[in-house]
């Protein structure tokens, strides 16, 4: 069932990093459990670098980043890494 939940969405997470509780509002209508992170079956070939983007992502929604601002630097991340 989660796979066919998540293919609406590249990834989607839920997880606790540096004590705070981190995740986009779609977790929440996946019911992504806590300390998870969820890729689309369609991206296995990419798994690493869609993990390498949520984990970025995550980071800096710890830093007080929005969903869309964490979203925009671990693209541009992503950018300088290629």
């Amino acid at each position: 069932m989660p796979h066919e939940l998540i293919k609406e969405y590249n990834a989607c997470y839920r997880v606790v990093y540096q004590g705070k509780l981190i995740y986009p509002p779609a977790a929440d209508k996946l019911g992504i459990p806590l300390n998870e992170i969820w890729i689309s079956e369609l991206l296995r070939p990419y798994e690493r670098y869609v993990l390498f983007h949520e984990l970025r992502e995550i980071k800096h929604r710890a830093e007080g980043c929005s969903v869309e601002e964490a979203h925009k630097k671990a693209l541009e991340l992503q950018k300088v890494r290629e």
